[in-house]
């Protein structure tokens, strides 16, 4: 079956309208059922991925959003964020000797954070902007 790709600005009017209908989400995966759905109605063919819908939404800052995570006993490393991929930024304290220790790490765009420890993301709930 053959699909279309739409164009950043398609998905960014359908997202808006999804979250306008609900206001309030609370999976990434009906978010994208409702994405989908909207774009369908301009073109049966178009086709749109849960990553990239919830990264839009967050670059487009159309929605606030809210991760629950789970605890993983992996040691965190810094990199990416794995909820909207911009670089983390660590956390820090300033030792009683005057050393600095890293305590975790946060996203400076969609607010993420984990500590030593990997946090998972495995939901998140997307608000509407204007919303309660």
């Amino acid at each position: 079956m053959a699909y279309k790709i739409p164009e950043d600005a398609q998905v960014l009017e359908a997202i808006r309208t999804a979250l306008g209908q609900r206001g309030i989400v609370n999976s990434q995966r009906k978010l994208t059922a409702l994405v989908r759905q909207e774009l369908r109605r301009q073109d049966p063919e178009f086709a749109v991925g849960g990553e990239r819908v919830r990264r839009l939404a967050i670059e487009g800052t159309l929605a606030t959003l809210v991760i629950h995570c789970r605890d993983s006993d992996e040691r965190t490393t810094a990199g990416d964020c794995p909820v909207c991929g911009s670089k983390m930024k660590r956390v820090r304290n300033i030792t009683v000797y005057g050393g600095t220790v890293t305590l975790g790490y946060t996203c400076p765009r969609c607010h993420y954070w984990t500590g030593v420890h990997q946090r998972i993301p495995v939901r998140y709930v997307f608000t509407g902007k204007g919303k309660a």
